[in-house]
This record gives C-alpha cells, sequence and structure tokens, in this order.
C-alpha cells in the first residue's frame, strides 16, 4: 500500500586521499586515509524533478541501473494518487473498515455515507432524517444547554485531513420551519436561500466544549465562508484556507468519503429511529423513519423510483404480519422534498410479501392532493390503478383501508371541528392474490432520486372478527367456491351464496381455436347430464371503465378434460354478440359454433344437455310460462366416463377481467333408475 506521497533524496558527492607506503625489506604495505571530503546534494531525477525519491529512481530505470518491476514498486510506496483506495484496499484484508463509534447515550446519527451510512445505504441514496425531524429534535430533543438552545450538530470524516476530522456546528438561530437543513450541507452548494449563513445562523468550533462555551470560534480566509465548500467553507482554526475537505453525497468520492452527521441528543432520547424494509426493485429505495417518545407519530423518508410496473421501489413500514380480517388508519400530515414530483407516494399498504412484484392494495397521497387506490392483484402482474384517482382533496389527510375475507375497501376521512372523522369509501376490490396473512404499514417513495419526508399520525391496525350471533338482519352468507384456472391468470374470485347466487370473475384470452383460456367452475359428472343456470348480468372489468370485450364468455360448459385443449360442448352469453354455441370435437381441433343469437337481454337462463354421446343447447328468458327454445345444432362427440361440467367466464383480454353473475344453477345426472341432483 501507499505509504508516503513523496519523499526526499539526496545524492553524495565524495572525495577522498589515501597514503600507501611499501616496505620491501619486510615485505609488509600500509595504508591511511589522509583526507575526506563529502557534500550533500539534492538528488537529480527526470523530468527535472530533483530532490524527489521516486523521479531520481526514473532516472535509474532510463538509465539502465535498475529493472522496471524496481521503478513500480516504488511508485506503490510513494504516490499522491488513490491513497484513500488504497488504504481501504489494505484495511479490508484485513477485516478492517473506517470508521467511528459514537457515544449513543449523549449522540444520534441523523446522515452518513459509505462505511458511515445510517443503516442499510444504496449507493448514493442514504437513509437520513427529514427536514420537519431534525428540526424538531434540534429544537425540543438536543442536551440543555443555557447558550446553545437551538442545537448543535457534529461533523466526522475519517478521510478529511487532521484539522477537519471532526468540526462541530453550533446553530445560532432556530431553523425555519420548511427549510431541509442537513439537504442543504450534504447536497448543495449554497447558503440554503439565506437560511444558513455563516456568522449569523451558525459558528464552527474544533471541539464541543468550545461550541457549547462559544470560544475559539473558527476564522475564515479574508472573513469569507466559500460556500462552494459546504459545511466547512475553507474555514479553520487560525483562519488559514484548508481546500477539499468537505463532502457532496451525490457525489462519489464526494470528494471525502466516509463523512457522518451527529446530533447532540441521545439515541433514545425523544424521537427514536425504527426498523423499515427498503423494497428495491430498481435503483433508488431507501429510507428510515422516527417514532415520537407517545408512539403516536412516524417522521417517515423514502427514496424510490416507484410503487408502480412490475417492482416497487420504496420504503416500507410494517412491523409484523397481520393475519385474518383486520382495519388500518393513519393521518397523513406534512410531506416534503427537495424535489416534488406529481407521482410521489404515501400512505397505506397491504402487501403479501416484500418481494419487488408482491401483490398489494394500497391507498396514497399522491404528489400535491391526489388520493388514489392502487395495487397489484397477483404476484408477477402489472400495477394498476382500482378506479379514478380523487383530485384537489387538501383537507381530507385520513386514509383507510378494512379487509374482510378477501374484500378490501379504501377510504379517505376529513376530521371536523369536534374531531369526528367523517368517511367516504374511495374503492372496494376482490383480491384473493393478496392471501390471509400480510404485511400491513406505511410506504413512502418519493418518485425522485431525493427522498420525501412525510409525517404519520395516529397509524393504527385494529383485528376485526366476523360477529358470532346472527344479525337482526342478515344477508346470505357468501363463502368463495372452488375452481380451476385452464391456461389462465389468478385474478379475480368466485364468490357463492347460500341464497343460490354466483359470481365469477375471470381474465383469460379466449375460449377458441386450438385451446382455451379461461376460469371454470366445474363438477366432477358421468353419463347423461343436464346443467342449467339463470345469467343475470354479465360485466367489464371495473378498473377499465367497465369495459367489456365484444367476444368475452361466459356460461355453461361441458368438459371431457382439464387440458387447453380439451373437448367441450358450451353455450355462452357474450359481450356484444349475443348467444353463441360453441365446441371442440376433437383433442387439439379447431373450434366450431353453429351460430350467434344477436338478442342479449338479461336476464337469461342456458342450458347444455347431454344424453349418450349428443350434445344440445337451450336458452329461455326469464318470463313466466317460458319454454326452452334448442340453440344451434345437435353434436356428437365421445367423452370419457367421467367428464367435468359448470360455469366457465373468459374476459378474452389477458390481465383484464370480466364477471358473471348469476343464480340458479342446477346439475343434473340422468341414471337409469333416478337422477341424481349435484348443485341447486
Amino acid at each position: 500500500m501507499p505509504t508516503v506521497t513523496r519523499s526526499d533524496c539526496t545524492e553524495i558527492d565524495a572525495t577522498e586521499r589515501f597514503r600507501i607506503v611499501y616496505d620491501e625489506s619486510t615485505n609488509l604495505i600500509e595504508g591511511n586515509i589522509t583526507l575526506v571530503d563529502i557534500n550533500f546534494n539534492a538528488c537529480q531525477g527526470i523530468n527535472n524533478r530533483n530532490n524527489d525519491l521516486w523521479h531520481y529512481m526514473g532516472r535509474l530505470f532510463y538509465e539502465g541501473k535498475i529493472e522496471n518491476t524496481q521503478w513500480g514498486e516504488a511508485g506503490r510506496i510513494i504516490t499522491n494518487s488513490d491513497c484513500d483506495y488504497a488504504v481501504e484496499e489494505a484495511l479490508s484484508q484485513k477485516s478492517l473498515a473506517p470508521g467511528y463509534d459514537h457515544d449513543v447515550s449523549e449522540w444520534t446519527s441523523v446522515a452518513g455515507r459509505d462505511n458511515l451510512a445510517i443503516g442499510d445505504a444504496n449507493g448514493l441514496q442514504v437513509p437520513s432524517f427529514g427536514a420537519e425531524a431534525l428540526r424538531l429534535a434540534l429544537t425540543t430533543e438536543t442536551s440543555e444547554l443555557a447558550n446553545a438552545t437551538y442545537g448543535i450538530i457534529k461533523r466526522i470524516c475519517s478521510t478529511c485531513d487532521p484539522v477537519a476530522k471532526e468540526i462541530y456546528y453550533r446553530r445560532m438561530t432556530p431553523i425555519p420551519e420548511g427549510f431541509d437543513l442537513l439537504h442543504n450541507i450534504m447536497h448543495q452548494r449554497n447558503d440554503g436561500g439565506g437560511n444558513n449563513r455563516w456568522n449569523e445562523d451558525f459558528q464552527l468550533f474544533s471541539t464541543y466544549e468550545d461550541a457549547v462555551k462559544d470560544q475559539n470560534r473558527w476564522k475564515c480566509p479574508n472573513n469569507s465562508f466559500n460556500y462552494k465548500a459546504p459545511f466547512y467553507g475553507e474555514c479553520s482554526p487560525t483562519g488559514d484556507r484548508i481546500r477539499d475537505q468537505y463532502s457532496i453525497f451525490s457525489w462519489s468520492p464526494g470528494p471525502r468519503a466516509h463523512v457522518a452527521y451527529y446530533i447532540n441528543k441521545g439515541e433514545e432520547v425523544g424521537m427514536v429511529k425504527v426498523d423499515t424494509h427498503h423494497v428495491r426493485g430498481r435503483d433508488h429505495a431507501n429510507g428510515m423513519a422516527l417514532e415520537s417518545a407517545d408512539g403516536k407519530t412516524v417522521y417517515m423518508t423514502g427514496h424510490g423510483r416507484d410503487i408502480w410496473s412490475y417492482d416497487d421501489d420504496f420504503n416500507f413500514k410494517a412491523d409484523e404480519i397481520v393475519e385474518d380480517d383486520f382495519t388500518t388508519v393513519v393521518k397523513v400530515g406534512t410531506r416534503s422534498t427537495p424535489s416534488h414530483q406529481s407521482w410521489s407516494k404515501s400512505g397505506l399498504m397491504v402487501r403479501t410479501s416484500l418481494d419487488t412484484d408482491s401483490a398489494h392494495f394500497s391507498i396514497f397521497r399522491i404528489g400535491a392532493n391526489w388520493i388514489c387506490t392502487q395495487g397489484r392483484r397477483i404476484k408477477g402482474e402489472y400495477s394498476r390503478s382500482f378506479g379514478d384517482c380523487i383530485q384537489d382533496q387538501p383537507d381530507a389527510p385520513w386514509l383507510k383501508i378494512e379487509k374482510r375475507m378477501d374484500t378490501y375497501t379504501s377510504f379517505y376521512g376529513t376530521e371536523g371541528a369536534d374531531g369526528v372523522i367523517t368517511w367516504t369509501q374511495v374503492r372496494s376490490e376482490e383480491l384473493a392474490g393478496i392471501g390471509d396473512r400480510s404485511y400491513v404499514g406505511l410506504a413512502v417513495s418519493s418518485a425522485s432520486y431525493w427522498q420525501l419526508e412525510t409525517i404519520f399520525h395516529d397509524f393504527e391496525i385494529s383485528q376485526y372478527y366476523f360477529p358470532s350471533a346472527s344479525p337482526s338482519v342478515s344477508l346470505a352468507p357468501t363463502m368463495l367456491a372452488p375452481f380451476t384456472d385452464v391456461n389462465n391468470l389468478d385474478l379475480g374470485r368466485v364468490a357463492q351464496s347460500s341464497a343460490g347466487s354466483w359470481d365469477v370473475t375471470s381474465s383469460g384470452t379466449d375460449i377458441w381455436g386450438t385451446s382455451d383460456s379461461f376460469r371454470f367452475v366445474n363438477f366432477t359428472v358421468s353419463g347423461d347430464v343436464t346443467i342449467e343456470m339463470r345469467v343475470d348480468a354479465f360485466e367489464g372489468d371495473p378498473d377499465h371503465n367497465g369495459d367489456l370485450y365484444h367476444w368475452a364468455k361466459g356460461g355453461m360448459m361441458m368438459r371431457d378434460t382439464m387440458d387447453k385443449n380439451s373437448r367441450h360442448f358450451s353455450l355462452f352469453v357474450t359481450g356484444t354478440q349475443g348467444l353463441a354455441n360453441q365446441w371442440r370435437e376433437c383433442t387439439g381441433c379447431n373450434s366450431g359454433h353453429s351460430k350467434t343469437h344477436n338478442d342479449n337481454p338479461r336476464p337469461v337462463w342456458l342450458q347444455v344437455k347431454k344424453v349418450g354421446n349428443l350434445f344440445t343447447s337451450y336458452f329461455k328468458y326469464d318470463e313466466e310460462g317460458a319454454e326452452w327454445i334448442q340453440f344451434g345444432t345437435t353434436k356428437t362427440m365421445d367423452f370419457g366416463s367421467e367428464f367435468e361440467v359448470g360455469i366457465a367466464v373468459t374476459s378474452h383480454n389477458w390481465g383484464r377481467v370480466a364477471t358473471l353473475r348469476g343464480s340458479g344453477l342446477n346439475i343434473e345426472e340422468h341414471v337409469p333408475t333416478a337422477a341424481r341432483q349435484l348443485r341447486a
């Protein structure tokens, strides 16, 4: 590793005289030195650089007196570049790293970079106190100092020159509300719009004692603070200019790396740091959270690209996994950031896992005053907005999510003068993809490189239990029914009530061609069978203005197997094409249909009947005395001894859903002695 930045070297010019006497009679020789004259001179190096060991060895190399490897070894010992990197490499080989062990009973880390970062740094995105958290901590929670009522900030710089390794900043004036002091000293090269001026708003000192007593203030060259060198301004205890001892946290290396800021309060005094999860779907996610002493307020910062697309990038505070049904509520207070973005988000989130592409249901305050319900129905799906965003709601800071079985409902609330909150429902969605165990908490994403600070009040999660006693007025209970997705996305749900109604929601590309993609509420039967059902409604995706593709299909199906290319015989209602009788006569064959019936009223009864190997479809309108009308032609197909019958739905639009609502489902197997009724 480099050990010196340069080394002097000296050449010696020596003059010596010797006297030698030979005695022939004794055959002896006697010699002695009669004169020694030594002159010390600067060594002569290449490029006219004298008194410099590295340049002198360069001269020796070019004169052929040393090898290039010897000159290179000297270059690794004597160099004035990359010293910091070399020192870190040498330390890492010994399992050491630059750092600073602060006294947590007296000091709190509020920002740091590289090895001095708070927790988990993500490149140059580092967790730090937000503007309001720092302002409150400095003015209300710092050590009780008679003469330093606005707090003291300590900067540690492990790579700085000795005079600048430890500097104390004493605040002389209150930090203005809304001014982000940390951002100014970490990222900017100015006086913060007049809010952070030397000799007015702050002074610098070499020791904490000096800062407390306001003695031995640092001086600046020509009495001028250089704001291009943040925090220390090229000043010093003597007034001599010291250069390059600052660190811009958005630069690498800064020019100084391993820098941290601390305020004079204990880690466990007042606001305390609480854990968050950095969900990193892209390259910005980071942040931290502080909780007030009474636990009612959370000061949370978040970097993040966005909570959107296939992968989310944000800061998430979720303390525990919640099971079963619950209600969660929070009040979203001040939101501040150096760079306001229209799609920055702060709010409540229910999330299956910490995977970046997890299913979730969330309600956010977005940008300035929008309220949006967004999420992802299943893991890996592209994000979506559930309905339209509500604009211009500055006076509705309260957000709420209720989970009841697979139903998630979002609300926003306004608070009256009497403290009573009036809730307005935003959206209700069936999201079986989230599951019964989920993370519930607070989410913040700045939608930019810079962090967004959000102050949350009165965050609460309360478990909900369905009443054990019957209410005085009750609706028919609804339960989830089994189904099979054939070559299909797991979107939506299937619900059956005890009153006999069905809601079947599905995505899917189509039931057509040589293979199908749909949801099937299927029952295994054999022999001769009749299935029928009343279709009350066929609806499009509520997240896309209720759009229903004209060849979306829902209705009665008999199917040989659950393979996507299986034989089947079906009767459907469609988006706009009326009734459709369709089939596939052999495995992997192209589909066929007899005709469509363009009249498309609701409700309508559908029926499919199998006798032997003959299949026929019928319909009738829901009118008193209406007779079954055969629809299409009878087809001949050979099914296996057991096959599947039931309700089939496809939206004909991958990633969007369609919902068939109906009642009166009836399945009868006809055997020689009697008819066996499976469903009614």
